[in-house]
């Protein structure tokens, strides 16, 4: 991608060039639209809560279904040519639709799935790869319809001159989330026992700790559901992110409330994924460990 970027993307030479200043007086102007705030709101808070997941799924790809690395990678390529096919669907016939449904349908059709595949894996029905990898490749047309979407509102909020900021702006509060809810899924999902991450637990495979794995499956899934209600903080299409653009009022307390946010969230997952890393620190109650001795 570096020298297809490189020669074939031709772009305008800059006779100016922006202050380092400007662009965080530009950052700061932005942050205190109450537009740009609750997009912020959503592109933070959706992640979190629903990113927080069963840290179980790896063990139970591995050792139930008993997946193998040349058949994953096969999947995962598969798997990207079906979500290019997914993102050419909803260009072709979606862009209209509304954002929040789309958003909420994709999210309802995800789960569902995935859940069709994982519980029958736990509870031994049908322990085979291939049907563990279809899920990941039937799937791929929804996620792409949902990047898609989220590519749609950071379109819709920048202004001619600051789409690079805009898109740097929201992508990176996106991004935060996800280490966020890893942190969380570390703490959240610890309290389980036996332990969803001692390997011995799955090899013994006993009746009880398949109903443990599924209870966090089942809290995973909970939680997917649930960031579901951020999505009423979107506009439902382009022309009502216009309108509160246009008429939405300016106000310095938004600026700040994102900044605390984002400031204390990074903090946080810096910290717990940090100490997950070590071995002197990864049996912290704090890192999601069983707590040191």
């Amino acid at each position: 991608m570096v020298p297809l970027s490189w020669y074939r993307i031709v772009e305008p030479e800059v006779e100016e060039t922006t202050k380092i200043g400007e662009y965080f007086s530009g950052v700061w102007t932005l942050l205190q639209s109450k537009a740009m705030f609750w997009v912020i709101m959503y592109s933070f808070w959706n992640p979190v809560v629903s990113y927080i997941g069963t840290t179980a799924g790896g063990q139970v790809k591995q050792h139930w279904a008993q997946v193998k690395n040349l058949q994953n990678q096969l999947f995962s390529l598969l798997g990207l040519v079906i979500f290019a096919f997914g993102l050419w669907l909803t260009k072709r016939y979606f862009l209209s639709y509304s954002w929040r449904c789309m958003l909420i349908t994709t999210t309802i059709f995800l789960n569902g799935v995935d859940m069709l595949f994982s519980y029958p894996t736990i509870y031994d029905v049908i322990r085979n790869q291939y049907f563990y990898l279809g899920e990941e490749v039937l799937l791929d047309i929804p996620s792409a319809a949902n990047f898609v979407v989220g590519t749609f509102y950071i379109v819709e909020m920048a202004d001619d001159g600051n789409e690079g900021l805009v898109y740097g702006l929201l992508t990176t509060i996106a991004n935060l989330g996800g280490p966020v809810a890893n942190a969380l899924s570390n703490q959240i999902f610890e309290m389980f026992t036996p332990a969803l991450s001692d390997d011995a637990n799955y090899i013994e495979d006993s009746s009880s700790f398949r109903n443990t794995v599924a209870e966090s499956f089942t809290l995973s899934y909970f939680f997917a559901f649930a960031g579901m209600a951020f999505v009423f903080l979107l506009p439902t299409q382009k022309a009502q992110a216009q309108l509160r653009k246009k008429t939405w009022p300016h106000n310095i307390a938004y600026a700040w409330i994102s900044v605390i946010i984002i400031g204390v969230a990074f903090i946080y997952s810096m910290s717990v994924n940090i100490l997950s890393l070590f071995p002197s620190t990864m049996c912290l109650k704090y890192a999601g460990g069983n707590g040191c001795d």
